[in-house]
């Protein structure tokens, strides 16, 4: 006879809350990201149970906020909304119900069949973005479960990320690794890089959940599309794991099952679903601690071959890259360099190739079997909007590769990793990298001048660099310059490495006034687990010789913000 599932006692969830701590403090307001369902109802009822018995304790967060995004995309929507205003009033938690504006505020239209799972997907998190917003929350908690990490697993194994698997399910990212910059200021915005996604239910099985709403009385509801494989392909991917590996030929549109066979015997884990579905549970598992053992490889790697570079580009050396050899090994580098050098939001997957196989094979046979003394090496590109440049190096300086010159005594051959230069032609040209790296920041700056605020203004640049404006500290001239409407502050690119320079625009002044050119790379980014507080200064210490020199102002600062760490 089958053991009934248990629920999950308070001491289970203690010790599963505090493995998905984020980096910082805790903040004062956590919120749940509640749909009504068993997932999102038992960590709503965990969460606050938990926080309100142990209120005494300092460092922990005080107010627990529950918050609903209503698709409108079922009948049943408006009443799922309802249910869970009235389960989260029930157990004393703070509400709010949000519903997605479709075509309007800047929002799609509402998804058509075949783009309905990424579109409402990264429309709830907007939405769930700007409801943290609201309630200054600076963490989100979600209820995904041991099976949904299975579903999201096989769902990457099928689009391709055969060695990627589980890999991203982790109990605690920021919220930039997972979904961009999701700010109501879009790229420019830097408040998504603050917040942080927590999953504290991630070691527990569905049927410990259920079984924790059955034994505390909590009601929640079944989104019946869930199990409607003709949605998506994750819905395709549950009814197949309900069914134990069994598929009706209708389910066929979005999951063949011959394929996902292959791609699972090509992880090389034993895993065979003929029999059944049991086997990938513990397979899976394993898998994410694989992946999270060549995280831990990569760190030590990245942390021990430091070679300074200028400010949002990456060095690293062909012997050392030669000593590598594990395949996955080799796939993370690349991933965590592109993730790192690209000007797409940082952690999407633009910039990582969209983790296709073949561009991330390419990248890896390009710089790992490459001849130093062959005389045709040229920089290359091959997505995620990062060029690969081949380089020599020598002490702390380093020169580009002319075709034929090889490499000389006391040098060494390597690879810059750095952001791609924008396109010459097509309507990215035209539009996308123009607007993107030249930005005229004047209004920005003065309506916060004339709301009263002294602050620091914060801005990111091209999605890599923050730009931090003193408004206190602005000079009286500049100041009187913008606000009158003659003057204009604006970012430019500057350098090949496309770094921001602050510059103002005057009426009648063909020249433009240069007010800020310096740009470094802040300690925290490589706050690596492994190494020493000392030497964490030889990231500072960047080799760089401008053009010219630097023009500093001391109410500006301008740091690159992309970490090289998992987080």
């Amino acid at each position: 006879m089958v053991p009934r599932p248990r629920a999950i006692s308070r001491d289970e969830f203690i010790r599963a809350f505090r493995l998905c701590k984020p980096l910082v403090p805790w903040p004062e307001t956590i919120a749940i990201g509640n749909s009504g369902g068993p997932d999102s109802t038992a960590l709503l009822f965990l969460t606050r149970r938990y926080l309100s018995e142990n209120a005494h304790v300092p460092s922990l967060p005080r107010r627990v906020v529950s918050l609903h995004v209503n698709h409108g995309l079922q009948e049943a929507s408006d009443d799922m909304a309802q249910r869970c205003m009235k389960t989260a009033k029930a157990l004393g938690v703070e509400h709010h119900n949000f519903k997605i504006p479709w075509s309007s505020e800047n929002y799609p239209g509402i998804p058509e069949e075949g783009a309905v799972e990424d579109t409402a997907r990264k429309a709830r998190f907007r939405m769930l973005f700007e409801g943290m917003t609201k309630t200054n929350a600076n963490v989100l908690a979600l209820g995904h479960h041991a099976n949904d990490q299975v579903e999201t697993a096989l769902m990457r194994i099928m689009k391709g990320s055969t060695a990627d698997g589980a890999s991203g399910m982790k109990h605690c990212r920021r919220w930039g690794m997972n979904f961009g910059y999701f700010g109501t200021g879009g790229p420019m915005d830097y408040e998504g890089m603050r917040r942080w996604i927590i999953r504290p239910l991630l070691t527990f099985p569905k049927d410990r959940l259920l079984a924790t709403c059955e034994e505390e009385g909590l009601p929640y509801v079944t989104d019946l599309s869930n199990f409607q494989p003709e949605v998506t392909l994750r819905n395709a991917i549950r009814k197949w794991l309900a069914n134990n590996g069994k598929q009706d030929e209708s389910d066929q549109v979005y999951l063949n099952v011959d394929i996902l066979k292959k791609k699972l015997e090509d992880l090389d884990m034993g895993i065979n679903v003929s029999a059944g579905t049991a086997s990938l549970y513990p397979a899976i598992s394993a898998l994410a601690l694989r992946a999270d053992d060549v995280d831990h490889e990569v760190d030590f790697i990245l942390s021990r071959n430091t070679i300074r570079a200028p400010p949002s580009t990456y060095l690293i050396t062909h012997r050392m890259l030669q000593s590598i050899e594990n395949p996955e090994v080799q796939r993370t580098i690349v991933l965590r360099t592109l993730r790192y050098a690209s000007f797409h939001p940082w952690g999407s997957l633009a910039a990582q190739v969209n983790r296709r196989a073949n561009s991330i094979f390419q990248i890896v046979e390009k710089i790992w079997n490459v001849n130093p003394l062959a005389a045709n090496i040229r920089p290359f590109c091959a997505g995620g909007g990062v060029l690969w440049s081949p380089v020599i190096i020598k002490g702390d300086t380093f020169r580009f590769v002319n075709p034929g010159s090889g490499v000389h005594e006391q040098e060494k051959f390597g690879w810059l990793a750095s952001r791609q230069n924008p396109p010459k032609h097509g309507p990215m040209a035209e539009v996308g990298d123009k607007d993107r790296l030249r930005v005229n920041i004047t209004p920005r700056i003065v309506s916060r001048l004339e709301a009263g605020f002294s602050s620091m203004f914060e801005i990111l640049y091209d999605n890599r660099f923050l730009i931090t404006v003193n408004l206190s500290e602005i000079p009286s001239r500049i100041k009187e310059g913008i606000k009158n409407g003659g003057s204009e502050i604006w970012l430019v690119p500057q350098t090949r490495w496309f770094w921001p320079k602050i510059v103002m625009k005057a009426p009648g002044i063909p020249d433009e006034l240069i007010l800020h050119t310096a740009a470094q790379s802040p300690r925290k980014l490589v706050n690596f687990p492994n190494i020493d507080a000392n030497e964490f200064d030889k990231w500072q210490k960047i080799y760089w010789r401008p053009y010219e020199k630097e023009v500093v102002a001391s109410w500006i600062d301008v740091n690159f913000e992309r970490p090289l760490t998992r987080l």
